[in-house]
């Protein structure tokens, strides 16, 4: 596979997955301002936006941070997002079923040109559906092959680090409180395992099992244990079994943090978890630089912020 081609596959899962998780927590986050029984203050308008990835923003107004969270050109928003998916579905169209790419097309233009401040809902809702349309067509009709392995690596890494910062900034910020089961109940929404963690796990939401739940059980599809394991099964599918990748080793080094994991530990000091985890994915960026995406000029990060356009790619084949 041309190194062009699957620096934008991976993009496109990349960017999909990041807009849905915008979506998501930004509609939670509104909900819970409005549950709440005291008026919450600018401060936690400005956990959020550090929460959706503005690290230095300190905007401590709702309307302000929701025109920045989904339509914001200076960090990580809906719009910017779902239009980088979209260019990077263009780059591969000839390998993605035209329903898909008709589908991710049709979905910039309606976020570019929708009015969501007098009813938010159905415009975050709009994009999170529209996203579980694209997953099942990529699921369903799609081979089985590199192609599809590229997306789900970008989905399911960046999945693993939204799941895994949600978490541990949540619990640093209710270290205090670890009984808030309104707080960690969106958290849970914010991860779209609301539902699943009832099923689990009977008898109310509590701190401990929302950690346990979320970052370290293997079998839910939103948990940052599957999806890296996830990830590290696309990538050992890319390899094949002749091969033992950078990226394979880290993912499997980033796998293990959720294997060994301690709900206790995390809990007590989530923060540094998180930068252990960080570690791993800034490592991981570049590994996948090196191992499949060089040498494509495409903007192919996989942690930190929105790159910046799509230059013109220079075209290698993979592992070659």
């Amino acid at each position: 596979m041309l190194s062009s081609a699957a620096t934008s596959l991976t993009l496109l899962g990349r960017h999909l997955e990041r807009a849905d998780h915008l979506a998501r927590i930004l509609g939670v986050h509104v909900s819970l301002s409005l549950d709440r029984t005291d008026e919450p203050g600018p401060e936690f308008w400005v956990r959020f936006m550090e929460l959706a990835g503005w690290r230095r923003s300190d905007t401590g107004r709702r309307d302000e941070v929701i025109e920045m969270v989904v339509a914001g050109t200076l960090g990580p928003s809906v719009r910017a997002s779902i239009a980088a998916a979209r260019l990077a579905a263009q780059a591969v169209r000839p390998s993605l079923p035209t329903e898909l790419y008709e589908q991710v097309n049709a979905l910039h233009w309606r976020v570019q040109k929708a009015v969501w401040q007098p009813d938010l809902y159905p415009f975050l809702m709009d994009v999170q559906m529209s996203i579980r349309l694209v997953d099942g067509l990529l699921e369903d009709t799609m081979f089985h092959d590199e192609v599809r392995d590229f997306v789900r690596l970008g989905k399911f890494v960046e999945r693993a680090s939204n799941v895994t910062n949600t978490v541990t900034r949540k619990s640093a910020e209710l270290a205090d409180t670890p009984e808030d089961a309104l707080e960690w109940t969106a958290v849970l929404k914010s991860c779209f395992a609301f539902e699943s963690y009832q099923a689990r796990y009977p008898g109310g939401v509590t701190a401990d099992r929302v950690i346990e739940c979320l970052l370290l059980d293997r079998s839910l599809p939103r948990s940052a244990r599957f999806s890296t394991n996830t990830a590290l099964e696309a990538v050992a599918r890319i390899d094949g079994k002749a091969r033992r990748s950078k990226p394979m080793r880290l993912l499997i080094k980033l796998n293990g943090l959720y294997q060994q994991g301690n709900t206790q530990s995390i809990a007590e000091r989530p923060l540094e978890f998180d930068q252990e985890c960080r570690a791993i994915l800034r490592l991981l960026e570049i590994a996948l630089r090196e191992t499949y995406f060089h040498p494509s000029k495409v903007p192919a990060s996989v942690a930190g912020e929105e790159g910046h356009g799509m230059p013109q790619q220079q075209q290698q084949q993979v592992g070659s």
